[in-house]
């Protein structure tokens, strides 16, 4: 499932705009030289060694060698002490991106002097930095590179993109400034300074026609927010009396005691309604690879909580379809706001989220965390004793797999993960988090379970048949050189080898947790499934020869 997993890292999320003006507004594409001044520094402080730096490592190595006479410089202690290692991953990379959007919008702070007093210790050591090490010397070495890799973003962001802010919100900016670290993650962000709309983050190291997807959706969110968040905060009193649907979240999903997009009602609204009409625009977006792209987000955005997206897209279309001539979005806010409360009440709220957010892979690893276990069993009814030993051999690997994966960092440590044959397990290890290893022909729990949508099932040779009745919703894409398309035919035959399945369920002894399966047609299928299980933000996942395909569904009831 690797090809699945490029496109779900695309972390691709959204923003927004204020300030009226009537001519076209100006866009600004740059390797923001205070955002890499800081990543600069961020190197020498960690010797180019990090999860956060992600420059090829040429110009890692150039920037130890240059810099090299101020691997002492008081900003590289500052930056280390500020940002430690040892604190949680999620916390370093809050505290990043609270660094770039205080730098994002200053002028070049070599320009500055570093005996303004005004300036706190951490801007006056940069400032020192930079002029004495001649950062921007560096800087301008480097000024091909940096216009190359931001080539897609040229061509992705361009003047049409920016005008329907306009038409829905009544105002627009003077300029959108989209500000990206070379050397850096930085968490994407915006910000909006007077008649400036500023998108933070990184560069995207990717090939060209998927780095144009990352930094159209990336851009779109996060200007969004720019539009979205002053109107959700001005009407803040009105959407509060819509805390159930935030109350609901925070009491199913562990992640969101982690996540700051959770910390409060407002922050989670702005990030459902910017989320949905980042999807709306660019749903219409006639572009090769975006096809039916926002469907699928949408989807995923509901797996990992943010279950108010579909629900909120609806209301951005009535609201274009019904509009009068000088009509904003500000003026819908009264209708919307009652339309939400028809969605569900406080009583009736968990029914609703249970309705619109799919079992996946992440919900598993979130609930697994909250139980502090997760059991991975393999099966024992492979008469063949060395295809045992071969699927015992894939659930160690798994185990070790899921112990390091990246879905860790983003929590405040890791469950418990154990290894069991189907026949070493009691009553109570059944009611918990599992995966399952193999198909029926190797494991007997995942033979006599019919809960399954996607079943492995022997005509003359081993098939995957799909039997969606049993679902409320039922979604599916097909991944064909990476653009995702839906499909319309929902109980299609799948017999390709390599073929397998990963897919999850609640788990039938214990509704509470989940239950997931990784199953090839014969151990190397399912290993080779196994190798890429981690915690997708999807329902199922499958691979038959060429052909990849992905999906969500809701069960009936």
């Amino acid at each position: 499932m690797k090809t699945v997993s490029l496109i779900l890292c695309l972390l691709i999320f959204i923003a927004t705009l204020p300030n009226a003006l009537a001519e076209t507004p100006e866009i600004l594409i740059e390797v923001n030289p205070n955002l890499e001044l800081f990543a600069i520094v961020y190197i020498l402080a960690f010797n180019g060694s990090d999860p956060f730096i992600i420059a090829p490592q040429s110009y890692i190595n150039d920037v130890l060698d240059y810099f090299a006479p101020y691997n002492d410089h008081p900003a590289v202690y500052l930056v280390r002490g500020a940002i430690p290692q040892d604190l949680p991953h999620y916390r370093r990379d809050y505290s990043i991106n609270e660094f770039a959007a205080s730098l994002v919008s200053k002028p070049y702070l070599g320009n500055m002097s570093e005996n303004d007093l005004t300036l706190s210790d951490f801007y006056r050591s940069l400032i020192s930095f930079a002029k004495e090490s001649n950062f921007m010397g560096f800087y301008k070495r480097h000024a091909k590179e940096y216009k190359e890799v931001l080539e897609p973003a040229r061509k992705a962001l361009t003047q049409d993109i920016f005008q329907k802010f306009e038409e829905l919100f009544g105002n627009q900016y003077g300029t959108f400034h989209i500000a990206l670290s070379y050397s850096l993650r930085i968490h994407p962000g915006s910000r909006f300074v007077g008649d400036t709309a500023y998108y933070f983050g990184y560069v995207a190291f990717m090939p060209e026609q998927y780095a144009e997807i990352s930094y159209l959706y990336l851009a779109v969110h996060e200007y969004s927010h720019s539009f979205v968040n002053p109107l959700v905060s001005k009407h803040i009193s009105e959407f509060s009396e819509l805390d159930y649907y935030f109350n609901q979240v925070q009491g199913e999903l562990v992640y969101t005691s982690y996540d700051p997009h959770f910390d409060t009602s407002y922050f989670y609204l702005s990030e459902n309604l910017v989320e949905a009409l980042t999807n709306y625009l660019l749903l219409n977006f006639k572009h090769e690879l975006v096809h039916d792209l926002p469907k699928y987000f949408v989807l995923r955005d509901h797996t990992i909580g943010y279950y108010l997206v579909g629900g909120l897209m609806g209301e951005f279309k009535i609201f274009e379809s019904s509009k009068k001539t000088s009509e904003t979005f500000e003026d819908y806010i009264p209708r919307l706001i009652e339309h939400m409360k028809e969605w569900a009440t406080p009583e009736n709220v968990s029914d609703y989220f249970e309705k619109r957010v799919p079992p996946s892979g992440f919900r598993l690893f979130d609930r697994g965390y909250l139980e502090g276990k997760i059991i991975i069993v393999y099966g024992t009814k492979n008469p063949d004793p060395s295809g045992v030993e071969y699927d015992k051999g894939s659930a160690f690997m798994l185990k070790e797999l899921m112990e390091g994966d990246d879905i860790w960092r983003l929590y405040n440590g890791k469950p418990k993960i154990t290894v069991k044959a189907e026949n070493e397990l009691n009553e109570e290890d059944l009611k918990q988090n599992l995966v399952l290893i193999g198909g029926p022909a190797a494991n007997g729990i995942v033979q006599n379970l019919t809960t399954f949508p996607l079943k492995f099932v022997f005509n003359g040779s081993w098939i995957l048949e799909k039997n969606v009745t049993n679902f409320e919703t039922f979604t599916s894409f097909a991944i064909e050189k990476e653009v995702y398309m839906e499909l319309k035919e929902r109980n299609k035959i799948i017999h390709d080898y390599p073929l397998g399945v990963v897919e999850v369920i609640r788990n039938p002894w214990n509704e509470e947790n989940l239950l997931a399966i990784i199953a090839g047609v014969d151990r190397y299928s399912t290993r080779r499934l196994a190798k890429d299980f981690t915690a997708y933000p999807c329902s199922y996942g499958i691979e038959s020869g060429n052909y990849m395909e992905v999906g969500f569904y809701v069960p009936s009831g």
